[in-house]
């Protein structure tokens, strides 16, 4: 057997150093730290240390090389011993060395040998063997001469390198690669022969590679004198410029200023500064770079003369058509190794899919190489993306044959909307950045906790989800590569469809999204406005799911009640309370020992739940439960049995089923394969057999990042090798996202990143994807069992899409002030990522609510298109106190005032909640999607709009009585009293004792409405009325779309009305398929000039009352199923 004569290197050191091998001291690698001599260079790896003879070991002592000589100064290919030992043993001979799981990296590190066998029950790692008096080894005999293959044309650049090792004369350093040693026209041979150089001169030619030093430089701007420059290292050691502020560095001409580090400079800091003025800080400059000041910040450039950089692609092969063009991107002789091996050359397409969509691709050319670099899964989108029109394109792209690729895509009247700074390709690593103009507002790129509007100048989070509980700044639950930035009040959407983990940053006006694999497939979306780019997204990826009418409702529910008829009597409480209440949910209380798909025989048995939902539906309400995905691993329990006989369950590296542990008592949890082709069967049964116990009307489905207990497998010790140059690594990726706010393992509280779904997936690369699929399968499961109602699903986990199948809920959030405002903030994000159907747990679900706090809160989240006051068991130890609203007097009539309004306006959100799924709109608005170009309504995050015309300011500090409130342009009606009239743009102070939200009414908007009522049910058997609120040109418009609630397939049974005020005229117009029974009793016109002399109701005559501008029409029996005219003059 031939053994890779580096790792035999490594495995006699480390034996040697363990002080298995009997040998002379003087060649021992066993140095004091301090009493070390370097052996390699600043940032050599382990491999590259090992193969040149040196010593390994990592020290936290400063100064103390890792890499190093032995005892005697020599190197360990230069020390002889008097017994030697051999990694040649026969398979059948071999005795274990290592542990189940390790790898090779720690197998060598413990001194043992490693060598993969074909045969079961054989080890990897493995003991060597001792020879006794051995015969001196013969010299290595060159391998005859490869017979090359026939080439149709003699290649004129082929090298004259020498065939003998021996006669190699060396060309490079340690640690150079191949690609620098055949870029400077060397000669590239890998050898098992200690001494003999890889990078080699061709016969004749005496090249030697000098290792390049990082270069800075830097434009001298208006009014510096001079260029000074200031750096140091991670450490705070100073690099050049012993004393404040530095020194000069070499004016090259042209206002630039450079400066070349030494070559052992690997990492550096730096700060320009001419004495007086200064820089900020710019950290972790790796490779050769050239800055300039834009204003107050520093941007990357390339326009100062050192030419394509190294991660700078050349444009080849280019072809163009009127759809799209294509090209090769090639890196040629160049290096960029930023963190991973370079991908030299890359598939380049370019597609014109619509006038407002441009769609760029770009993946390896050798993609059957890098099956981490493919797109995401196609069931992740089970459905085409439909192409439009191209014969009038907004945007400008172009490509120019030989010169250096970048993305510079302008609007069609030729303004930049984005300017690529960096494009990096590298296995796992990928990276694009683009400046940001400082007058620019940038939303979304979530899911995060945190300002609705981003910082432009210090944002920066990972994607990667988790299982968080909701910190400020931090990766959370879900990832959405997406953003909208607003200049000069026009938008453009950016869509990276990549479910890798990411980095998202906005430093000093540089926006930089990294990526640890994957590719580049970018969507950019043309808007102009905000409104016009969500549409355009969601023919992406998918529009959001039509959702019943019910679940515009209240819902209820809490971490911790007890038993069942601790649940019947919060649903009593809420009616004796007269507060809304629609949907009763219970936790994973009801669960036997927290098992899925099974009710507690004590606290929640079956007969008792059948009689609750029974209960349930004699009242027009509804009932849902909570399904985690972690199965237990159990032999007795049904739907674990019945999953291993499917085989649906993950599976760990080594094809094992993987364990990791959630909710069960004393019991690991497997995780079903969302991708596997008996999913869908598997998990429609578990459903409906559960449905078959006591019906439920829809499923929340939590847990679902995926969330374990353990830090990737339980049942396994670590095997989390280091990262090393040219490995593939899934569990230590060269670039660190910041994981839970502090870099931690991809791995913590979920699962292995080498766990296996069907068809050879990988966690590392579908992670982010594991909750959407789950919704995807829940949602064909439910559509399963019951094909007539629209299902319902709520999932914690999202992803790009996630939206065409489930609502979301904003996680674990605390009682706390500041989550109320971020929950604002999370609600107006995810009308942006296709989730419009989202909301808070009310009042918070950790930590202990009060009456103020819960007041507030529900008065915010009568608000959410998702309502649900939801908190948790246990708090610093104590069970944390109810908080459902009727516990305190004044969070009660705060709720039911509130509340009132929703149900009151619930036709009106109903008709947005269809036309996300209709006509890709949202529920929510914020102030920046309606006034892009107001640059104060851009910031504002703490008010919202429900729909496009009621405005909801809430009170969202502590011991506070009153808010400011910010009025966009138009006119503004207070809900209360609708002689209140507010004129913007202005600020305005607004009385808001605890019980009462301040809500406004824009003018120009028409609201229809009923009730309000008790349930949604009880609602829609409520006459109909419309509130009309008038312009400052007396016009206004609105939309009523009315259907059964409940069908799937809507089938056209359906009436959509148009109404429209112009002129003193009411007109109703719409199409009438479905017959609604409710008729229409009142119309209030707010904003009317003067008492008209007479109105008319399809010119018949009507009373009517008029009172401080408003005109009230009473006792109508208009039909909601046909078209009518009102009239006043």
């Amino acid at each position: 057997m031939k053994f890779d004569k580096v790792l035999l290197i490594a495995q006699f050191t480390a034996l040697s150093s363990a002080g298995l091998i009997k040998r002379d001291d003087q060649c021992s690698c066993t140095v004091e730290p301090l009493a070390r001599k370097d052996c390699g260079y600043i940032g050599i790896n382990e491999s590259a240390c090992v193969s040149n003879g040196c010593c390994w070991d990592p020290s936290n002592v400063d100064g103390a090389p890792w890499c190093f000589y032995t005892a005697s100064g020599g190197k360990t290919t230069e020390c002889k011993s008097s017994e030697s030992y051999s990694c040649e043993v026969d398979e059948s001979s071999r005795t274990d060395c290592g542990y189940y799981g390790i790898n090779e990296s720690e197998c060598v590190s413990r001194g043992c040998c490693w060598a993969e066998s074909s045969t079961s029950g054989i080890p990897w790692c493995f003991n060597s063997k001792k020879n006794v008096n051995p015969e001196p080894s013969p010299e290595p005999t060159p391998d005859p001469e490869p017979t090359p293959d026939p080439e149709p044309t003699p290649d004129p650049e082929s090298k004259n390198c020498p065939a003998d090792e021996k006669s190699r004369v060396d060309c490079g350093y340690i640690g150079v690669t191949k690609r620098q040693c055949e870029a400077a026209g060397c000669c590239w041979a890998e050898s098992e022969t200690d001494g003999i150089p890889w990078c080699f001169n061709e016969v004749g030619k005496d090249i030697h590679i000098e290792k390049e030093g990082i270069t800075v430089r830097f434009q001298k701007p208006y009014g510096w004198s001079t260029v000074n420059l200031w750096a140091w290292d991670d450490e705070d050691n100073n690099v050049y410029g012993e004393v404040w502020p530095g020194k000069t560095i070499s004016d090259i001409g042209d206002g630039w200023y450079s400066y070349t580090f030494p070559s052992d400079v690997s990492s550096v800091n730096v700060l320009f500064n001419d004495g007086n003025n200064q820089t900020k800080d710019i950290t972790n400059v790796k490779s050769s770079s050239c800055f300039k000041l834009v204003g107050d910040n520093v941007m990357k450039t390339d326009d100062c003369g050192l030419g394509p950089s190294g991660c700078s692609y050349t444009i080849t092969d280019l072809k163009t058509s009127e759809s799209g063009m294509t090209a090769v991107l090639d890196l040629e002789d160049r290096i960029c190794e930023k963190y991973d091996i370079d991908i030299p050359k890359l598939d380049f397409q370019a597609k014109f899919e619509t006038n407002d969509r441009l769609h760029i691709h770009i993946q390896p050319t050798d993609i059957e190489d890098y099956p981490h670099n493919v797109d995401v899964p196609e069931d992740a989108y089970p459905f085409e993306i439909e192409d439009g029109p191209n014969d009038d394109l907004q945007y400008s792209y172009e490509l120019v044959d030989g010169e250096t690729f970048k993305i510079n895509i302008n609007r069609k009247d030729g303004t930049p909307v984005f300017e690529s700074m960096s494009f990096i390709f590298e296995r796992q690593y990928l990276e694009i950045s683009k400046n940001v103009d400082s007058n620019s507002a940038i939303y979304g790129f979530g899911e995060v906790f945190g300002p609705y509007k981003r910082n432009s100048e210090n944002t920066s989070h990972a994607l990667w989800n988790a299982d968080n509980a909701d910190p400020v700044g931090q990766n959370l639950y879900g990832s959405h590569p997406f953003y909208i930035e607003i200049i000069d009040g026009k938008a453009y959407g950016f869509y990276l469809k990549n479910s890798h983990g990411m980095q998202f940053s906005i430093q000093d006006g540089l926006m930089t999204i990294q990526a640890i694999g994957g590719n580049f497939d970018m969507y950019f979306f043309m808007g102009p406005s905000m409104e016009d780019i969500t549409k355009q997204y969601f023919q992406v990826i998918g529009a959001p799911a039509l959702l019943p009418y019910w679940s515009l409702g209240w819902h209820q529910c809490r971490y911790g009640y007890r038993n069942i008829d601790e649940v019947r009597e919060v649903v009593a409480n809420y009616k004796k309370n007269n507060i809304p209440l629609d949907t009763m949910w219970i936790d994973i209380d009801y669960m036997e020992n927290n098992k899925d798909f099974t009710y507690d025989a004590k606290n929640f048995p079956v007969s008792e739940m059948k009689k609750f939902v029974n209960e349930l539906k004699s009242n027009h309400q509804y009932y849902i439960n909570m399904i985690d995905p972690a199965i237990a691993k159990d032999d007795n329990y049904a739907p674990f049995s019945r999953g291993m006989e499917k085989g649906i369950f993950i599976k760990d590296k080594n094809g094992e089923l993987f364990l990791g542990k959630v909710w069960p008592v004393n019991l690991n949890t497997a995780f079903p394969d969302w991708h596997h082709p008996n999913i869908v069967e598997y998990w429609t049964n578990e459903i409906k057999l559960f449905k078959d116990l006591a019906m439920t009307d829809g499923n929340w489905i939590d847990m679902n990042e995926a969330a374990s207990f353990c830090n990737g497998a339980c049942n396994s010790g670590s095997d989390d090798s280091k990262f090393k140059m040219g490995e593939f690594n899934p569990r230590n990726p060269p670039f660190a996202i910041n994981n839970f706010g502090y870099k931690a393992p991809l791995k913590t509280k979920t699962l292995d990143m080498d766990v296996q779904y069907y068809g050879g997936l990988i966690d590392y690369d579908i992670h982010n994807m594991y909750g959407h699929m789950e919704s995807i399968v829940s949602y064909e499961a439910l559509l399963n069992i019951d094909p007539i109602k629209r299902p319902f699903l709520l999932s914690r986990s999202t992803f790009p899409g996630t939206g065409r199948y489930a609502a979301h809920w904003l996680g674990d959030n605390h009682s706390w002030w500041k989550d109320m405002y971020y929950s604002i903030t999370g609600m107006l994000s995810f009308q942006l990522f296709g989730i419009p159907m989202v909301g808070s747990d009310t009042c918070g679900f950790q930590a202990n609510a009060d009456e103020e706090l819960c007041a507030r809160w529900m008065a915010l989240g009568a608000f959410n298109p998702f309502g649900r006051n939801h908190n948790g068991l246990e708090w610093d130890n104590a069970r944390i106190r109810s908080q459902e609203p009727y516990i305190w007097p004044k969070t009660a009539e705060a709720s039911r005032r509130a509340l009132a309004i929703r149900y009151k306006i619930l036709p009106y959100m109903y008709t947005y909640l269809v036309r996300t799924h209709t006509h890709s709109e949202m529920i929510l608005y914020s102030f920046a999607a309606l006034w892009p170009n107001d640059a104060t309504a851009l910031g504002i995050d703490k008010q919202f709009l429900v729909g496009k015309g009621i405005l909801i300011t809430p009170v969202i500090e502590q011991g506070k009585t009153s808010v400011e409130g910010y009025f966009p342009e138009g006119i503004w009606y207070d809900w209360y009293d609708h002689s209140n009239v507010i004129t913007g743009p202005t600020y305005k102070v607004l009385n808001a004792p605890i019980e009462h939200i301040p809500v406004h009414i824009r003018g120009g908007q028409i609201i229809p409405t009923q009730g309000p009522s008790l349930t949604v049910y009880e609602n829609r058997n409520k006459p109909f009325e419309l509130l009309v609120a008038l312009d400052s040109e007396k016009k206004a418009h609105g939309i009523l779309y009315l259907d059964d609630g409940i069908s799937y397939n809507v089938d056209g049974k359906f009436n959509e009305i148009e109404y429209n005020v112009e002129n003193g005229t009411l007109t109703a117009k719409g199409s009438y398929n479905y017959d609604e029974p409710q008729n229409l009793h009142e119309i209030s016109i707010l904003g009317v000039s003067s008492k008209p002399s007479t109105v008319t109701v399809n010119d018949a005559d009507a009373q009517f009352e008029f009172s401080n501008n408003e005109l009230i029409i009473k006792n109508l029996d208009i039909s909601m199923n046909d078209d009518f005219v009102v009239s006043w003059n």
